[in-house]
């Protein structure tokens, strides 16, 4: 967001007022974000072809302005010819870095206050405060290694674009951030109302009912700063007909962008791969004839397979036989695709706190779902780099350690393509040239 004078900035509604001035107090006292690129040789000592699900062995990156220039065998005595730093990672598994395509940073539900309720939460919590919660776990999830994700909404009055702003402008760290803004759905939208207080659900809800109202949220979204649009489908009785979301498909494909549908149940997500949806978010009850559409039609799954526990501190029930069966679904799902060729990805769906973890670590316990699916190492790592970058449209841009994509790179101590909980000790993070983290520095 650029303001050409104060008077721009005063004459910007109140809420973006204080989220900008929100967002500027933490870049001051978080330090600069900035975004300039350092020239870097990086000497690969175990690069990890997340393509191929191979190794290459002491390899040399050259980076310059943020983009890769050059891989190939290590040179000896190259790098004293050349003006860059090198950056010897000899002894670390070198890999593109991490994607999550379903992440809600400004959300944060904590039974402690909200008793586990994101309703009582998006009432508890205004758009400003939720910005920097944006801006915490942000910085956080960059640290941790994930240097592109995709925010799906539920962030208030515009707070995910705000903060994606305020990454782009190098106000704040964060990794690279697609977003959807207002969730856009039928009347009531994840929540249960009383006709009293029937508002409050927006503005963490669009509610579009008619073909008017269905080109207006799209519309007025993309005006707004998203970058796709998102839709919940079926968690009403009534659910969006066929007819009602191939209407937002087609809104949002002549102005270049997608449709990504939350479905829960059978039918949701039957009616969304017919209206020729993007991607599906969860879908945990879908039967293998309904997999085999998403695959004929080149529908992403982003199925957010939800631990046990990731299930209880998301959701207010509380019987654990249903909790575990629903896990179960989840788990049984992605074996399924997976083994039917149903494209997929990453997604943790991650909102709730939990003392000692961080927005990162209960993100990486996803993974626990895609181990449990008998899910190969090589798949789990492509599912969170390559194939998320083709999901997300940024194929030949990010999500390969190659020549002429975003310098964007992560290492670790271990091998994970032996076991991806190797990712869960990354410490040395590289996003677009930048070397934000090195060991136990971070930031600089």
């Amino acid at each position: 967001m650029h303001f050409d004078s104060m008077h721009d900035f005063q004459s910007t509604s109140p809420v973006y007022r204080t989220i900008i001035t929100s967002l500027l107090l933490v870049a001051v006292l978080a330090g600069p974000g900035s975004t300039v690129a350092q020239d870097l040789v990086i000497r690969a000592g175990h690069l990890v072809d997340v393509e191929s699900g191979s190794i290459l062995e002491d390899q040399e990156i050259v980076v310059r302005e943020g983009i890769i220039d050059r891989v190939g065998p290590w040179r000896d005595g190259a790098v004293g010819a050349r003006e860059e730093s090198l950056l010897d990672l000899s002894e670390r598994y070198v890999l593109p870095g991490l994607f999550d395509t379903h992440t809600h940073m400004s959300l944060v539900v904590d039974r402690k206050k909200d008793g586990g309720n994101f309703f009582v939460t998006s009432l508890l919590d205004n758009t400003p405060y939720r910005a920097i919660q944006g801006v915490a776990n942000a910085r956080d999830m960059l640290a941790a290694g994930f240097t592109t994700i995709r925010d799906v909404g539920n962030s208030g009055n515009y707070g995910d674009t705000a903060l994606k702003t305020a990454i782009t402008e190098g106000l704040v760290p964060g990794p690279t951030m697609h977003t959807a803004g207002r969730i856009i759905a039928p009347f009531g939208g994840q929540f249960f109302l009383q006709p009293e207080k029937r508002a409050l659900g927006e503005p963490e809800y669009f509610y579009a009912d008619t073909p008017g109202e269905i080109r207006k949220a799209v519309r007025e979204n993309l005006h707004f700063g998203a970058d796709f649009i998102k839709i919940v489908v079926d968690d009403q009785r009534y659910i969006y007909s066929v007819d009602e979301i191939r209407l937002f498909v087609e809104e949002a494909r002549r102005a270049g962008t997608y449709i990504s549908a939350h479905c829960w149940t059978e039918q949701g997500a039957r009616n969304a791969i017919a209206a020729g949806v993007h991607s599906i978010e969860h879908g945990p009850y879908m039967p293998n004839d309904v997999l085999e559409d998403a695959r004929k039609a080149g529908v992403w799954i982003v199925g957010t397979e939800f631990t046990v526990e990731g299930l209880a501190q998301s959701f207010t029930g509380d019987d654990l036989s249903a909790i575990e069966a629903e896990h179960e679904a989840f788990v049984d799902r992605l074996r399924r695709a997976h083994a039917l060729g149903v494209p997929y990805v990453f997604g943790s769906d991650i909102v709730y706190a939990k003392e000692g973890e961080t927005r990162s670590s209960l993100t990486f316990t996803i993974l626990d779902s895609f181990r449990k699916a008998g899910i190969p190492p090589a798949d789990q790592l492509r599912a969170m780099t390559l194939s998320a970058s083709r999901m997300m449209g940024l194929d030949g841009q990010r999500g390969l350690v190659k020549t002429g994509w975003a310098a964007d790179i992560v290492a670790m101590p271990a091998n994970p393509l032996d076991d991806t909980r190797a990712l869960e000790a990354i410490d040395v993070v590289i996003k677009d040239g930048r070397l934000f983290r090195h060991a136990d520095r971070i930031g600089y």
